[in-house]
């Protein structure tokens, strides 16, 4: 399934090994997976024939997942890690599906309960439901990778924060929790020299105002070390318990900081939303 991806799509990798994941349970015909999907396209009772990861569509480049249903149900599928992901690329994707034989159906899976007509809304929670009585252990591992590394649930470790998904899914809830599901947000990051960075978290917005807050973790020496605050940072908007302005950012000209001193132990939600909170 890895392979089978295309150059020039706009999907980050990471997206892309989620999309992999949800396709081999969907070709091993996964009962109740397949059961959410055939609901979700208008095909309900109808088996999964053919199960296409990237296919391209004349004029529209590639879309995520193409599901051919026995009854002949064809439906697009439109995979999104995090919300605000670009969408530009759906309605050339609907006009190609208008030439085939037969209506074509649209799902989105994502993070939301919403999705714009004609796209059918599935979370991945509702994929987590799917998947979590079976007893394959495969089955429970992709489960719970969903719902540590796109969910955002659980406490993550400083290794895994720096090496995994797992710090910007945290964020990223968080986020979404104290600002709904409509939150703007991006993950943001330095680039890594000898695997370690300046920062890593969450640039996000708030009641739609520009993206000028920012929570993740900063490291705390100069030149870089192994050890990271985790702090809340702003461009204008006063924080509450403000502290100095990390050295490892000193390029990095916004004026707010404020944090929670060095992580010894598992960054959890509590400690985001205490972040949180003191956003003036």
């Amino acid at each position: 399934m890895l392979s089978a991806f295309q150059p020039g799509s706009s999907a980050t990798p990471f997206e892309n090994y989620c999309t992999s994941g949800l396709a081999y349970f969907l070709a091993q015909k996964h009962r109740m997976l397949v059961a959410l999907f055939a609901q979700a396209a208008g095909a309900t009772g109808e088996e999964l024939a053919v199960v296409e990861v990237q296919p391209k569509l004349a004029g529209a480049g590639f879309a995520d997942l193409l599901l051919t249903f026995e009854g002949g149900t064809r439906a697009l599928v439109e995979v999104q890690v995090e919300t605000g992901a670009d969408e530009s690329a759906l309605p050339a994707l609907q006009a190609a599906a208008a030439e085939w034989l037969g209506r074509p159906a649209f799902v989105m899976l994502g993070l939301r309960p919403v999705a714009p007509p004609p796209w059918q809304p599935l979370t991945w929670l509702q994929v987590v439901e799917a998947l979590e009585d079976d007893p394959d252990p495969l089955a429970r591992q992709f489960a719970e990778f969903v719902l540590r590394d796109i969910q955002g649930v659980g406490p993550v470790p400083l290794d895994q924060a720096i090496a995994t998904n797992r710090l910007y899914a945290l964020g990223a809830a968080a986020v979404r929790r104290r600002f709904g599901d409509g939150a703007r947000y991006v993950n943001s990051s330095s680039r890594p020299v000898a695997s370690r960075y300046r920062y890593l978290g969450t640039t996000f917005a708030i009641d739609g105002a520009a993206m000028d807050c920012w929570v993740g973790l900063v490291n705390e020496t100069v030149p870089l070390g192994e050890h990271y605050h985790l702090m809340l940072a702003s461009k204008e908007r006063p924080l509450e318990r403000a502290g100095e302005h990390p050295r490892a950012t000193g390029d990095w000209k916004w004026s707010h900081w404020t944090g929670l001193g060095r992580v010894v132990r598992p960054l959890t939600a509590e400690a985001y939303d205490e972040l949180l909170s003191r956003l003036v």
